[in-house]
């Protein structure tokens, strides 16, 4: 299977699905006393799944660019980013492979594909958010050479760190 650059007037809108199992959580704990003292551990959970959907193309993405696998007609995996021009950052804002697909490469090879573009735009870094409960996601990061960078402690609620559910930012230099 080779991975296809994707239509964006074609692709526009197109809703990709995010589902996930995880048994662990990166914990995030923030002490306030004297000084800011931030701690984040591992720690294990009940099994939870996670389902969220998004969309490929979207209108605050500056010029994105989306790359899939087919298994004949069937999208098996995506992968979307583009470059932040005020910070030379390439930033994924999609990356999604299909459950029925995941541990044969396929992640990998559409991340592989994601810095080389990356590089050849003139990349300084690489960045993408992901949920600090999402633990095989981070597992996968991190095994791709990406490290925690920062975090966003209201992204998707205002009680995050309550929730279990942090705005994680991982990165990874490109020169």
């Amino acid at each position: 299977m080779k991975i296809v650059e994707l239509n964006r007037n074609e692709y526009k809108g197109y809703e990709i699905e995010y589902e996930y199992i995880t048994r662990f959580h990166y914990d995030v704990i923030i002490k306030k006393k004297k000084d800011i003292s931030i701690s984040i551990k591992k720690k294990k959970m009940k099994k939870t799944e996670k389902k969220f959907s998004d969309h490929l193309f979207a209108d605050y993405i500056e010029n994105p660019k989306a790359f899939a696998i087919f298994d004949k007609k069937k999208m098996i995996g995506v992968i979307e980013g583009s470059l932040e021009t005020w910070s030379k950052r390439y930033r994924i804002w999609n990356f999604v492979v299909d459950k029925r697909y995941r541990k044969e490469g396929y992640g990998k090879e559409l991340f592989t594909h994601m810095i080389a573009l990356a590089k050849s735009e003139g990349a300084r870094a690489i960045i993408l958010e992901v949920q600090s409960c999402n633990e095989p996601a981070i597992n996968f990061y991190m095994r791709q050479g990406l490290h925690f960078v920062g975090m966003d402690t209201m992204s998707y609620t205002n009680n995050d760190v309550q929730s279990k559910e942090v705005r994680l930012e991982f990165g990874m230099r490109l020169n």
